[in-house]
């Protein structure tokens, strides 16, 4: 799979275009330290100074790097995915090795840093479904009234190989199209700008 950026993570990473590798991969550093320590106002302030931009500037732009890492990361992207991802922003070859290069040596790292982040609470761990369908009856006639029947498993964060649960659920195809909505835009939410800003500095 690829991690699709929006508009203002791609615009905040062509910025790297104008930047020498020396002073990418110090970007780069400043971006993991980030994930790490939270932010560091001092730092960007030097780099705008240097750089004679805004330290906002330098600021989106360590968030984009760090979202880049932290995405790839999570999602365990191999060589090929990384640099799919990247392509729509036509970085030339060595600029997309070089982030590549920082990206696979700090993954681990970088997913160590992403799971202090959430709470060690039951996650998702399996999903099975099956579609029952009454075709009609004596009351109904020929009415059809499908119902899903969904079996949930899920794993506790602190467990290794053990706490697995299971809940038997049922839906109806509207209420069930209503929760993948609902989730689609909670997920959307947790990956905006303004949350990340929160955790990191909640951390």
């Amino acid at each position: 799979m690829i991690i699709e950026l929006d508009a203002k993570h791609k615009q905040d990473l062509l910025f790297l275009k104008t930047l020498s590798p020396e002073i990418v991969n110090e970007f780069c550093r400043i971006g993991l330290e980030f994930m790490k320590s939270g932010s560091n106002r001092k730092l960007y302030i030097g780099a705008a100074q240097k750089l004679n931009v805004s330290p906002d500037k330098i600021e989106s732009v360590i968030d984009a790097i760090t979202h880049l890492f932290s995405e790839s990361s999570r999602y365990l992207l191999n060589e090929n995915d990384f640099n799919d991802s990247l392509s729509p922003l036509k970085f030339e070859e060595e600029l997309v090795n070089q982030l590549r290069e920082v990206y696979f040596e700090n993954r681990k790292d970088i997913r160590n840093v992403l799971q202090e982040f959430y709470p060690h609470l039951d996650h998702y761990s399996n999903l099975e479904w099956r579609l029952d369908t009454q075709v009609a009856n004596r009351s109904l006639g020929q009415s059809i009234n499908p119902i899903y029947m969904l079996k949930l498993s899920t794993k506790n964060g602190n467990v290794e190989g053990k706490g697995l649960k299971e809940f038997l659920l049922q839906t109806d195809p509207n209420n069930l199209k209503h929760i993948t909505t609902e989730l689609e835009s909670a997920l959307m939410e947790a990956k905006s700008y303004e949350n990340r800003l929160i955790m990191r500095n909640i951390k």
